[in-house]
Formats: structure tokens, C-alpha cells, sequence
């Protein structure tokens, strides 16, 4: 029972939303918050395209249902493959990475944006980046970027530079390589819920 949380959704239209959360907070509480989480993105069908909707919608259950002393940090995109581009908006998230085969070079998905349950009155702003063949969109929690040696934090260029060395492998693979040689660099003790998703463009 962790305090992270994703989800996929595919609607009819074949487009593609992605969600990631993190609960501060561990146990039966943080289980029963993201179950909440799911509970009222399932029930906004109607704004799955729209992620600055999404989040304003979602901080408004949260600030109503869930305890002052927790609070929910949250990175919501959608994909439309129509068009190619990649919307999304954040709730305090760690950024994510975007990397650009025509570059050959990530960057940060920055997206600034209150964490959800400070305050009904929060308003979310939207980002878009177009995808082209080639490009990934990685999205984590901060178990990843916050994993620790026994005597420093791991860098995000060095999360970067695992997953350089894997690019030639499918998304899967990228995920399970990177996982492994965190938990390695960890002596196989991982300190924190851990989410990472790789999604790529062909």
C-alpha cells in the first residue's frame, strides 16, 4: 500500500491520458486517498482532454475529503495522436523528461502548479510539446529522483544517463533496467515507493 499512483487511459479515440501522483504519506491513509484519486478520475470523462481541467477538478475533491496534515502531488497528460502533441499540467510533481531524437537531447517537462488540497481556488496551467517518431516523454514519482547512495542523493543526469544506455530497448526494458541499477546503486534497498514510466514515439 504506497502513496504513488498512475494510470493509463485509452479513449475511443484512441488517444492516450497518463496520470502520476504522490501521496506524502504511507499505509492504509495513502491507499485509501489514491483510491479516492482513481475513483474521481473515473468519474471526469468528459475533461480527460483537458489536463488543466483535470487537476482543478481533482484539487477541489482532495481540499473537500482528505485530511490538512496530507497533500498529493500530481503530473496529468494527454496525448492526442491525431495531432501529436502532448498536453499536460502539473499539481507540485516532479518534472519529468522529454527527449528529442532530432536533438538527441532531454529537457525537464516543467510545468509549475500548486500541490492538490491547498486550496479549492487553485488554478492549473497547461503545457504542450509535439512528439515526433522517435521522441520519449518520461514521467516519475521522487523515489526515483530522490534515491540515495549511502553517502549522496543520486543526480538526475545520472537517471538520464541510465536511461541513455537503454534507449535501444523497448519502454519495458528501459523501466526495468533503470529500476535494477537504482536498486543496485541502493545495495538493493529501495528507501521509497518508486514510479517510473517510459512512453515512446515510432
Amino acid at each position: 500500500m504506497s502513496g504513488d499512483y498512475y494510470q493509463f487511459v485509452k479513449d475511443d479515440d484512441n488517444f492516450l491520458s497518463v496520470a502520476v501522483a504522490d501521496i506524502v504519506g504511507k499505509g492504509i491513509p495513502a491507499a485509501m486517498c489514491m483510491s479516492m484519486i482513481k475513483y474521481a478520475m473515473d468519474s471526469l470523462p468528459e475533461q480527460r482532454r483537458e489536463p488543466h481541467a483535470v487537476l482543478a477538478s481533482l484539487n477541489h475533491v482532495v481540499e473537500q475529503n482528505v485530511d490538512p496534515s496530507m497533500f498529493i502531488t500530481m503530473f496529468y497528460g494527454f496525448y492526442n495522436t491525431g495531432t501529436r502533441e502532448f498536453f499536460f499540467a502539473s499539481a507540485g510533481h516532479e518534472p519529468g523528461f522529454y527527449y528529442s531524437q532530432a536533438e538527441d537531447s532531454f529537457e525537464e517537462l516543467e510545468a509549475r502548479g500548486l500541490v492538490l488540497g491547498l486550496s479549492k481556488k487553485t488554478k492549473y496551467n497547461e503545457y504542450v510539446k509535439s512528439i515526433h517518431p522517435g521522441d520519449m516523454i518520461v514521467l516519475l514519482s521522487d523515489g526515483v529522483t530522490e534515491c540515495r547512495t549511502k553517502s549522496r542523493f543520486i543526480e538526475r543526469d545520472e537517471i538520464v544517463a541510465i536511461i541513455r544506455r537503454n534507449m535501444c530497448l523497448s519502454a519495458q526494458q528501459i523501466v526495468d533496467n533503470v529500476f535494477y541499477e537504482l536498486e543496485r546503486l541502493q545495495d538493493f534497498e529501495l528507501r521509497d515507493d518508486f514510479t517510473l514510466i517510459v512512453m515512446m514515439k515510432f
